[in-house]
Formats: structure tokens, C-alpha cells, sequence
């Protein structure tokens, strides 16, 4: 096949542009492999997270993160699938990095390694950068706090990717399934899905916890040290070139102030 064959030209740029940020990753994690065990950017290490939140402790937290109980149908279903299978695509994996380190406000190095063992694929060149990127502690990256309900509603609209690995939800109709802790009473006992029983309540509340994580990483991104590091990020890892396309990956890679809920 060759670019100039009809219909192949796009394709073969995406693949090649997927290469080159493969390559990309692992030559920068190879460069500062200390990323494993420390935030890429230095000031991040004095980023506290709480011992309590919303009314739960950091072993709570976690623990019904890695056993997919959080009570988000699509947070649970994809830490489900991926104990089975061992793989869920990019979009779910960065959903389960911004549930852990955002909504549940846990420090990434707590979720970074359980993840790495499920996955099939797993290439530490790829997976450490990637989680820091995801987690909001790189300062070179537009903050991506994902909300789970969101996502059900673009990616599972008829909930049948959440009834294959949540078969307590299966009855409940795909108007309800996103959202399950809106059923009533007697919906509840209709569709055989007993919020607490068999099917948890939320843990947290995604209206209050995305607030309060884009506070604290976008007030963190403005310090002076934040900025500091993330110049030295750049100018290490990041070749400048005169003019740069406002869609390109470099672009993205480089905006130091944008934010954005998924």
C-alpha cells in the first residue's frame, strides 16, 4: 500500500503519527525513568492527598476501585472486564485513572501498579507516563477529569457492554442504567437490583469530587515551581518548531492552562 493509493493516505498517517508517540513515550520514560516511583514533574511530590474523603479512608477508596464496587456502572464494569480479559481500550483505561486520582482523590502511585498487572499489554515506556498524564501531575497536559456517567451515556448508550459485566443491572432499563441510584424503591425491587444489596450506592458524588479535583491540580499547575518544571519538561523532551498546527499532538502536549471535563 502507498499514500498516494486512494483511501490509504489517512490511515497510514495515523499509524505512523501512533509510532511516533509510542516511540516518544519510551524514549522519554528510558530518559527519566525515576517517573515510576515520582511525579515527571519534581514539584508535584509535595501534591497531599487526604486521608479522608468524603467520609472514607484511603484503603476504602482503593479497595472498592481495584474490586469495581464504586456504584458507577461504567467505572465498575471496566475494572471488571479487565480482571477477566486483560484489556479495555485507551478511552476506559484513562476513565479509570481520573476515577482513582480525581474522584476518589488517591495519589496515582496507588492505583499505578494494579493496573499494570491486568493489563495484557502492558509497557511500563507507555503506562507511567501515560498515568501521570491522566492523573494531572505532569504541568504540561490539559487536565482531563472524566465524568463516568458522561461516558456511559456517549460510549454504552444501550448499557450493553455494563449488563455483560454487571449482570445485577441487567433488568434495569437502559434509561436507568447509567444512573441506577435514581431508581425507586419499587423500581428497585422490580428490576432485582437493591442498591446496597446487591448493587452498591455510589461511593462518592462526581458533582462534588470533579470540583474539588480541578481546584486543587489547576491551582497546583499555577505555582511557580509547577511552571519551573514543566519548562524543563518541555525543553528536554519537546522539539519546538516554528509554527505548529493547533490540532497536532505537540500543540496539545505543550498548552500549559487548559482544562477540560470528559
Amino acid at each position: 500500500m502507498k499514500k498516494s493509493e486512494s483511501g490509504w493516505k489517512k490511515p497510514i498517517n495515523a499509524l505512523a503519527s501512533r509510532l511516533h508517540w509510542h516511540c516518544h513515550f519510551i524514549q522519554k520514560f528510558e530518559s527519566e525513568h525515576q517517573m515510576q516511583w515520582r511525579p515527571v514533574n519534581k514539584a508535584y511530590s509535595e501534591l497531599s492527598y487526604p486521608k479522608i474523603h468524603c467520609g472514607l479512608t484511603v484503603e476504602e477508596r482503593l479497595t472498592k476501585w481495584r474490586e469495581g464496587k464504586t456504584g458507577y456502572p461504567l467505572v465498575d464494569a471496566c475494572m471488571l472486564c479487565l480482571v477477566k480479559t486483560g484489556y479495555i481500550n485507551f478511552r476506559m483505561r484513562a476513565m479509570l485513572v481520573s476515577f482513582l486520582c480525581h474522584h476518589l482523590l488517591l495519589d496515582w502511585r496507588l492505583g499505578v501498579t494494579h493496573l499494570a498487572k491486568l493489563f495484557l499489554d502492558f509497557e511500563p515506556g507507555i503506562h507511567y507516563p501515560q498515568f501521570q498524564m491522566q492523573s494531572g501531575v505532569t504541568g504540561t497536559n490539559i487536565i482531563r477529569v472524566y465524568n463516568p456517567v458522561k461516558q456511559s451515556l456517549e460510549k454504552d448508550k444501550e448499557g450493553s457492554f455494563i449488563r455483560k459485566w454487571l449482570p445485577e443491572l441487567s433488568e434495569v432499563p437502559n434509561e436507568m442504567i447509567h444512573t441506577p441510584w435514581d431508581l425507586s424503591p419499587m423500581e428497585q425491587q422490580l428490576y432485582r437490583c437493591e442498591l446496597g444489596v446487591n448493587y452498591p450506592q455510589p461511593m462518592v458524588d462526581i458533582n462534588e469530587t470533579g470540583k474539588i479535583a480541578r481546584d486543587l491540580l489547576w491551582g497546583f499547575q499555577k505555582r511557580i515551581d509547577t511552571k519551573k518544571e514543566s519548562q524543563r519538561i518541555l525543553s528536554k523532551h519537546v522539539r519546538r518548531a516554528k509554527k505548529v498546527n493547533k490540532l497536532s499532538p505537540t500543540n496539545a502536549l505543550i498548552n500549559l492552562s487548559d482544562q477540560k471535563v470528559e
